[in-house]
């Protein structure tokens, strides 16, 4: 299309017009580009009722067939066109970028505008009222403002969006939509932008650790975050893994941490986590944890545990910690054969105790290792 003149940008709205509405339901006719165009003077429109004022180009916007015209628009790269399209959906730019069919004139608008305009567009989303936090939470938002994060990442412009985020930050984390905006920033940003964030992790840590959705949030973080903050953030676990260790879904968050299979991490969390093994070998997730110790370098620990502690034999015939037990004894055969005989003694002492109940799978297990 020709965007050189005023009057061809007119036209390309009445060509909208007849491809895609009929003469007598044309909700677009009578729109005057003309006066936006030429002095450069936006005028804002609401109606009484808070809804969107007819014959607007936010109007058209909110419809499917309107964004794929107005996008199509924007494609091509003239800065008049964007800008005129800016002055006519600023006011409601909150409301285009949740919107089914908006959000897409939304995402592209961002990448077209210049650094001036995007000031303006984060200063309203940020400044009164927690637009960037609702948007994120919202289905169609939540795109929105991942899109809004790919376009800012190179401008210094992000730092109202991180911290927008940072202020709702738990509660970003535990909802199952505004979690993936805070994952966005981990995947698209660098470690110095995102440092704002990575301080509100270590200061929600504990809370989200033990929120049934707050903690997936909490290991993909983990997983994803960089630089000196992650040990930070790792060796704030250790402080609290005795703790979070017996919790039935901060144990998560250790399994995560022990995982990434750093030395030093591991081997302060194996040793803090002694006196515990025999206990959390009995917990639903505890047993997780402790199969994922005995598989890693907390396997002697773990068994010198079992070896000196009477309770094995109620770990043996638990629902849970047989599995541990069965776990300890494969772990050991392939690779130390001085403390898997030492295991081996142990369990023989109460092998008759064995012939019932989940004992029967040590039992069972015991006579194959022979």
């Amino acid at each position: 299309m020709d965007f050189s003149g005023i009057g061809s940008f007119g036209s390309c709205l009445d060509d909208f017009s007849g491809k895609y509405m009929s003469p007598c339901s044309c909700m677009y006719h009578g729109v005057d580009w003309s006066n936006d165009f030429s002095n450069g003077n936006p005028r804002f429109y609401a109606t009484s009722d808070g809804g969107y004022p007819s014959n607007t180009v936010i109007t058209m916007a909110m419809t499917e067939d309107g964004s794929k015209f107005l996008l199509e628009l924007l494609s091509s790269k003239d800065s008049r066109v964007s800008n005129l399209i800016f002055s006519r959906v600023f006011e409601f730019i909150f409301e285009l970028m949740i919107h089914q069919f908006g959000r897409y004139l939304f995402q592209q608008l961002i990448v077209s505008v210049d650094e001036i305009r995007l000031q303006m567009i984060m200063e309203k989303l940020t400044v009164a009222e927690n637009d960037i936090y609702h948007a994120s939470v919202h289905k169609y938002g939540n795109f929105s403002v991942k899109k809004l994060i790919t376009a800012l990442k190179r401008s210094p412009l992000i730092t109202y969006v991180i911290k927008a985020l940072s202020n709702k930050f738990e509660e970003l984390m535990t909802d199952p939509t505004g979690q993936y905006v805070i994952l966005e920033c981990l995947d698209v940003l660098d470690s110095r932008t995102n440092d704002l964030l990575y301080v509100r992790a270590m200061e929600g840590c504990l809370e989200l650790s033990r929120h049934e959705r707050g903690v997936v949030s909490m290991n993909a973080f983990i997983a994803r975050i960089k630089g000196p903050r992650l040990d930070q953030l790792l060796n704030w676990i250790c402080d609290n893994v005795r703790f979070l260790a017996q919790d039935p879904t901060g144990n998560y968050v250790v399994q995560c941490v022990i995982g990434l299979e750093n030395p030093a991490i591991n081997d302060r969390i194996f040793s803090l986590l002694e006196g515990l093994y025999v206990k959390l070998s009995m917990a639903k997730a505890g047993s997780h944890l402790v199969e994922q110790c005995l598989r890693l370098s907390g396997m002697n620990r773990v068994i010198s545990e079992f070896i000196g502690s009477d309770q094995l034999v109620f770990v043996v015939k638990d629902r849970y910690g047989n599995y541990v037990v069965q776990t300890a004894l494969k772990e050991s055969k392939k690779r130390d054969s001085r403390i898997h005989a030492s295991l081996i003694v142990k369990l023989e002492e109460r092998l008759d105790c064995l012939r019932h109940g989940y004992g029967r799978n040590i039992r069972t297990l015991f006579k194959s290792l022979q």
